[in-house]
């Protein structure tokens, strides 16, 4: 059993006990240079993965020449002795290969790689069969300590201590994607194998919307394909796609904009009463039964910082006071208790359709398409941005913020 550990230039004192999993929360060491993880002790033919330099690992015995320790993904086996540090300092180790600690075009990130496909299932624990938690997005960037050897190893990508775990398999990582490599791969398999074909479409179609650019190109191929292919993806309405990517390309400059969106007189109601942002007033929300609050969670520390607020169950109201006069305006408000929001003269309900909004306001929006609900910008001035949010084709909320 492990008894003395030196750590860089201190010594601790321990007692480390076999374990499969790291418990949240639990504190690591870390690794000085980069290095094989062996199977056995003292076998250093048979490689279970590579980490890399401040690599955490949980120490759990030693030998003259190795320690056992668990690395990030649960793994359990040998490395060969250095010296173990408490903390990390954002360092690597002469020789790192860069093959599978890529650190970015500077060499100082964090050894990097991005996700290669569309929706990828992030696991609460390495195995198939576990929770999926999220789906990471195609080309999102994850930070790695080490990598498996082995077919189909799993990949630590949750936080640094374990309290929320994320786990995704090393085959579905690679180096980073562009619109214009991925279309590269797409005509080179177009009309030639229909599979890859359909992979690389719905590839390049995420990467559209990602990039915000080539969205009619993209939109076209992947209705071509599919059509070709006989084939139907009903998670994706590409005619809807393309009515709203015809819409974001009609977008005014920043002068018409500015005078659209005001002709768009933005307010709300609620309960037969009319909001308007700037001049709501204390006495209305009493008037409906909203309830004063001091601080509301998660609200950004900006330049506009609110004083108070009020709220209901599906609404805030933030309270701020400007040259002397307090005013409200809606901070949040979702839309299940007969809400609406008017715009344009256009009102919106929890009924109201997604499409008749793109159909309506698509000139004036950007989105987050590839994010599930959809959610929908419009830009206020140089300040922040009206956010609205559709689940399942319907209005599900709106929020105001500011840039912080």
């Amino acid at each position: 059993m492990l008894k003395k550990i030196l750590l860089g230039a201190g010594i601790i004192h321990c007692c480390f006990y076999s374990i499969m999993a790291q418990k949240p929360g639990e504190h690591p060491v870390y690794t000085s240079e980069w290095g094989h993880l062996y199977r056995e002790n003292g076998n250093n033919k048979d490689l279970l993965g590579i980490f890399s330099t401040e690599a955490p690992v949980y120490l759990l015995d030693s030998t003259q020449t190795q320690y056992k320790v668990q690395v990030s993904n649960g793994d359990i086996g040998f490395i060969d002795r250095q010296p173990l540090l408490k903390s990390m300092r954002g360092k690597k180790s002469a020789g790192e290969p860069v093959q599978y600690f890529y650190r970015g075009t500077q060499g100082y990130q964090c050894p990097h790689y991005y996700v290669q496909v569309s929706e990828l299932r992030v696991r609460k624990a390495p195995a198939t069969e576990s929770a999926a938690i999220r789906r990471a997005a195609l080309n999102e960037l994850v930070c790695i300590d080490y990598v498996p050897l082995y077919q189909d190893g799993w990949v630590y990508i949750g936080d640094h201590f374990h309290e929320n775990p994320e786990y995704i398999q090393m085959k579905y990582l690679g180096t980073e994607l562009t619109y214009e490599k991925v279309l590269k791969e797409y005509l080179a398999v177009k009309g030639k194998n229909k599979e890859k074909e359909l992979t690389q479409v719905g590839r390049l179609r995420e990467m559209a919307w990602l990039e915000d650019k080539n969205l009619k190109q993209a939109l076209n191929y992947w209705k071509e394909s599919y059509t070709n292919a006989g084939v139907e993806n009903p998670k994706i309405d590409i005619d809807f796609e393309r009515l709203l990517a015809d819409q974001l390309a009609k977008k005014p400059g920043t002068e018409a904009y500015e005078k659209k969106l005001k002709a768009l007189n933005l307010h709300f109601i609620w309960k037969d009463t009319q909001l308007f942002d700037g001049k709501i007033t204390e006495a209305q929300v009493k008037q409906l039964d909203m309830q004063k609050v001091k601080d509301i969670p998660n609200t950004p520390e900006c330049g506009w910082e609110p004083q108070y607020f009020y709220r209901t169950p599906n609404t805030i109201v933030a309270f701020e006071e400007y040259k002397g006069k307090v005013s409200g305006s809606i901070y949040k408000m979702s839309f299940s208790n007969g809400e609406a929001l008017v715009l344009g003269n256009v009102r919106m309900d929890s009924q109201y359709d997604e499409r008749d909004f793109v159909n309506r306001f698509g000139d004036m929006l950007s989105t987050r398409w590839i994010s599930s609900p959809h959610e929908y910008h419009i830009q206020n001035s140089d300040a922040g941005l009206f956010i609205f949010t559709f689940k399942n084709g319907k209005l599900f909320s709106y929020e105001c913020m500011f840039y912080c």
